[in-house]
């Protein structure tokens, strides 16, 4: 009986704490997206989620797709084997 309660006690918080962490996480996320909507109003955009994320994107595939970000420094060195 004891043993029971204190599972349930223990449960009850364990879902409590999560609770409050979607909480905290849903309201970083809402103060994020303010943030960004208010720079998007002050450089005189609008602000879109999906244009947003498509630059993202677009950018990281940019940057691991080309492999060495400078291309002039390429150079070819030939290797031989020493007997």
């Amino acid at each position: 009986m004891i043993q029971r309660l204190l599972r349930a006690v223990i449960f009850t918080l364990f879902a409590l704490i999560g609770l409050i962490m979607a909480i905290i996480f849903t309201i970083s996320t809402i103060l994020a997206m303010i943030v960004l909507i208010m720079a998007a109003a002050i450089r005189g955009k609008r602000f879109e989620v999906k244009e947003y994320w498509m630059n993202r994107q677009a950018r990281r595939k940019s940057i691991l797709g080309k492999g060495s970000l400078r291309s002039k420094d390429v150079s070819d060195v030939d290797a031989r084997d020493i007997k």
